[in-house]
This record gives structure tokens, sequence and C-alpha cells, in this order.
């Protein structure tokens, strides 16, 4: 069992904390669909991240539905001024939903590797190695799409029509499984 070497590396992660953006909000700041992802939505009456993590619709990592456009009708007070300044004609807001209120899906990884080393002599050697990396093919999701913008919006109550895949998870965020064997000589 001599010249044996095994090694491993466990990765475990709680999900990172990411914002929930409104590319299309804020226009009274940034100008119509400015693009600008600087905005946020705002919390739907009575919303929290509490109610944003439960009854999570199926296929999606969080509910979008508490979530809304901050949407000013003509003549409304916008509320990010404080009450000084009034519409004058219709547009969003920058939301009160604030930075990194949720957290993504976890991630674990596991790499490992077998080493034998054969001397041939007493400077020369011959090792192969294999290595696994995500040893265990765990899948690791990346965080879901929080752009409001992907959901369709009533433009009236900033509303969410049809949520779209702001919420969902769209792509992986490691590499399946790969094993790799090495030869290396050592003079």
């Amino acid at each position: 069992m001599s010249n044996w070497q095994v090694a491993g590396i466990i990765t475990a992660m709680s999900g990172q904390p990411f914002d929930i953006v409104d590319s299309a909000s804020g226009s009274f700041y940034f100008g119509a669909n400015s693009g600008v992802i600087l905005s946020r939505p705002s919390w739907a009456p009575g919303a929290t991240p509490v109610t944003a993590m439960s009854n999570v619709p199926a296929g999606y990592f969080f509910n979008p539905f508490p979530f809304v456009r901050p949407v000013v009708n003509a003549g409304q007070t916008i509320p990010s001024s404080n009450g000084t300044a009034v519409a004058g004609a219709s547009g969003t807001d920058i939301g009160n939903v604030g930075r990194n209120v949720l957290r993504g899906p976890r991630q674990i990884n596991i790499d490992f590797s077998v080493i034998k080393r054969f001397v041939l002599s007493e400077t020369k050697s011959v090792e192969f190695r294999a290595e696994f990396f995500n040893l265990f093919n765990q899948v690791n999701f990346n965080t879901p799409i929080s752009n409001l913008n992907a959901a369709s919006i009533d433009p009236v109550t900033g509303r969410i029509i049809n949520p779209g895949d702001f919420g969902r998870i769209t792509a992986t965020s490691n590499n399946p499984r790969l094993i790799q064997f090495v030869a290396k000589v050592n003079f």
C-alpha cells in the first residue's frame, strides 16, 4: 500500500444573496425604457422576503407575485420624492425592494483524486493519477432570473399578469462530472 495517495476537496456553500431588479422602472429618474438595472420593483402590499419564499409555484425558485412595478399615475405623489413631487404624467418610480433580499440555491461540490507512484530508481518515478471533478455529478443551480422585466406586467397596476421566466432557474453554475487520467514521469 506504499506510494498511494488520495486527496479531496469538499466545497459547500449556502446560497449567495441576489438582487431583485426591474430594468423598466425608474422612468422618472432614468427616462422611459432606459433599461437601467439600478432600479428595483416594489413589494406588493403585505409582501416580504418571507412571502417571496413561500407558496412558490411549481418550476420557480421564488414566488414572483409579491413583487410589483412601482407605477405612478398622473397627478399622484411620487413616493421616492418623500411627498415633494407630483407626477405630471404616468411613469414608474424606484421601488422599495432592498438589495440582496433573497438567497440563491446552495452549492455543493466534491473533487477527489487517487495517485499511485512507481519508483524506477532513486531519482526517477512514474506517477499515475485519476482525478474526479464533481465526483457525485451534483447539479448546482445558478441564481434565478431576477429582473421583473422578464414577466408580463399590467401597465396600470404594476402587478404581474404572467410571471414568465421571472423567478425561474434556467442555468447551472457548475460542470458535470469530469474524469481525467494522468501519467507523469519524474526525473
